[in-house]
């Protein structure tokens, strides 16, 4: 059989099936990487190809002879395999139907969409409680409380079906922080919820003293670190903000949540973090960035997007607090 009579599929396809498939073999009892480096630093190398599911030619492994050349050179017959399980495959097309290759190649898009080969960005939300939550211990709350403080939920969820090892990250916000609680997290799961404050340095020449004669003023600017997230799982924060120690110490308030200037790209509100999980046996770590709008009328929280990446933002640091 010549190569001009099989209907082999254009380059586009076969570039199209190999992204969809993250380069990774469909079969799912091997899954292996099918591209890695070559001996000659300026080479790849492949150890896969593009599949006919329904032979390209007659008397192919599956061949259909119902299926028109344009069909059987289609991205729906193709499946990205790597060289052995494409040969298991077709010298036993008995053990390897239409219908399981078909299966193998839906159920590894489902999973790689899903966050299988790498999770997927944690999915991260903010919301802004009307009012203030009563706690079981007796308590007075009163209106001017209601007025001055608002309470916040910071939700970090793993959506996709690996577990993430570890996640570290910056949170940096439009008002101080005067309490907070790890409200859920999975079992097993290690959760710091820290504030970052300015660290003070004495310079003392002469015999002279420094005397500190207050703690530090709630800040704005928190580390969290979770170990542990399990696939599907959460981890839930909830923190309470005040605009109390602005009167009370005179600091003026921002006009606007993420605007510098007359430049709204840059941005004073955000979390900026990392999160790492293991893919064959190495540790892989990926960042995440989100930027967070207030509403200064309501002084109510919530998250622009998640992203892999600054894009067009210019975060700042600040801590407003000391």
């Amino acid at each position: 059989m010549t190569a001009e009579s099989r209907d082999e599929f254009p380059e586009s396809v076969k570039r199209t099936v190999a992204e969809r498939a993250a380069y990774i073999c469909a079969n799912p009892a091997c899954q292996d990487p099918t591209v890695g480096p070559h001996s000659d630093p300026c080479k790849s190398l492949k150890t896969v190809k593009a599949c006919h599911i329904k032979a390209a030619s007659p008397g192919g492994p599956r061949f259909d002879s119902s299926q028109t050349p344009d069909e059987r050179k289609s991205i729906q017959n193709a499946i990205w395999l790597c060289a052995k399980c494409s040969d298991f495959v077709d010298k036993d097309p008995y053990a390897h139907p239409v219908d399981l290759l078909l299966e193998w190649k839906g159920s590894h898009e489902d999973w790689l969409r899903n966050g299988g080969a790498v999770p997927a960005l944690p999915k991260i939300s903010l919301s802004t409680l009307q009012g203030l939550s009563i706690p079981d211990a007796p308590v007075v709350i009163t209106g001017q409380d209601c007025e001055d403080a608002r309470e916040h939920t910071l939700n970090i969820e793993n959506v996709g079906q690996l577990d993430i090892t570890s996640i570290e990250c910056r949170a940096q916000l439009p008002e101080p922080i005067i309490a907070s609680c790890i409200r859920h997290r999975p079992a097993g799961a290690e959760v710091l919820w820290r504030p970052l404050s300015p660290q003070f340095v004495a310079f003392i020449k002469g015999g002279g003293t420094v005397t500190r004669t207050r703690p530090p003023l709630p800040t704005n600017v928190y580390q969290l670190q979770i170990e542990r997230v399990p696939a599907l799982q959460n981890v839930e924060i909830g923190f309470i903000t005040s605009t109390k120690l602005h009167e009370e110490h005179e600091i003026p308030t921002r006009i606007e949540s993420g605007v510098f200037g007359d430049d709204p790209d840059y941005l004073w509100d955000y979390l900026d973090g990392t999160y790492q999980f293991q893919y064959r046996g190495a540790m892989v770590q990926k960042r995440f960035f989100v930027p967070i709008q207030m509403n200064f009328d309501k002084r109510t929280l919530h998250v622009l997007e998640v992203r892999e990446d600054f894009g067009k933002w210019k975060p700042m640091k600040s801590t407003l607090w000391s």
